[in-house]
């Protein structure tokens, strides 16, 4: 990192170059660790890229300000000397971003080793989930602007999840159009445009809310969130189904059914005791994760190497992954509103 780019970055919060610590994990932006009052912190310094929106930058960290004022157990910002939750750098190369937010404690929840999950963790990613959801649902910009930047309430704005890129939105690339895939992916996106957006059900959501994305501490299984680049107004069934989705590719064994239903036991448990659960939305997953199923194949299978079967692709694409969406099989063959029942009736 360039050293004048690097103090005037770290001027932004009343530090010192000297101050900060270089971290691994910084994909695209450099990140620094630092010190302050006995907490860790991080800081973020993102290059020019002309897909990079400032205001969409500033209306992100403003809703996870938000979210971190009112108690979730997020990755939240902290303010620059000057008040911002995002300072930017104006160099010969373009415009840099600067970020600061609280270091989350514990390990990657996708780096913890299979014998390590347990329901403790499955109930904490749900109840992480459902506290988020909850404070949207309550949350208007109003009501938020003492906790957020004084752009919360343009900031709370963010796209519809059916006007930015993600998933569930993505066109199909051509090689797909006339296909069975592009005929079942029609049929999900035309059944979504008949599902209520009440304030209930549709809000602010996290939008890529799997194990890459949260810490946890192994020891008390305390979660904390973070990357929310992607967090628009949506269903928050939406961010149930991204959980379960994530975590069956992933599962190292052939019981998935069996799994399924039991990582929904506890994860559904958790997400219910923040935000009550109706069983409505909860039939609705299927369409969710075979929409999702559709996307991330379309996204990713034109640059798989068919001998790979051991990276997260090449799991997700094993046994027929492309057979099943012709077939119409569904993502996980599971009574959804079943297990949700059986949920409802160990917590009377």
């Amino acid at each position: 990192m360039d050293s004048t780019l690097l103090t005037l970055a770290a001027r932004h919060y009343d530090l010192t170059p000297d101050q900060l610590r270089p971290m691994r994990g910084g994909n695209f932006a450099a990140t620094y660790g630092f010190t302050r009052g006995g907490t860790d912190y991080v800081l973020k310094i993102s290059p020019p890229d002309p897909d990079l929106d400032v205001a969409a930058m500033e209306a992100i960290w403003a809703w996870v300000h938000v979210l971190d004022a009112h108690g979730a157990s997020v990755a939240g910002p902290i303010p620059s000397m000057a008040g911002h939750l995002v300072e930017t750098i104006e160099q010969e190369a373009g415009t840099y971003l600067v970020t600061a937010l609280k270091k989350a404690p514990g390990i990657l929840a996708e780096e913890l080793p299979y014998e390590e999950w347990s329901d403790a963790l499955f109930r904490a990613w749900g109840r992480t989930a459902g506290k988020m959801h909850a404070i949207a649902e309550s949350c208007v910009a109003q009501a938020c602007a003492a906790h957020a930047s004084p752009a919360a309430e343009a900031a709370l704005r963010r796209p519809e999840w059916d006007q930015a890129r993600n998933y569930f939105s993505d066109p199909l690339p051509e090689a797909l159009v006339g296909t069975p895939i592009e005929g079942a992916h029609a049929r999900e996106r035309a059944y979504l445009d008949t599902l209520p957006r009440d304030s209930t059900s549709y809000g602010m959501i996290h939008m890529d809310f799997h194990a890459a994305n949260f810490f946890v501490e192994p020891e008390t299984t305390i979660v904390t969130v973070f990357d929310f680049d992607d967090c628009m107004r949506g269903w928050y069934a939406m961010d149930i189904a991204m959980a379960l989705f994530d975590v069956l590719v992933v599962y190292p064994r052939e019981d998935r059914l069996a799994f399924a239903e039991h990582f929904l036991m506890q994860y559904l448990a958790g997400y219910g005791s923040e935000k009550p659960l109706d069983a409505f939305w909860i039939a609705q997953l299927p369409h969710f994760l075979k929409l999702l199923e559709i996307g991330v194949y379309a996204e990713v299978y034109p640059y798989h190497d068919p001998s790979d079967t051991t990276s997260w692709v090449g799991k997700f694409l094993a046994d027929d992954r492309k057979g099943r969406i012709e077939r119409g099989e569904p993502y996980v063959d599971v009574d959804f509103p079943a297990i949700l029942a059986s949920v409802n009736r160990a917590t009377v």
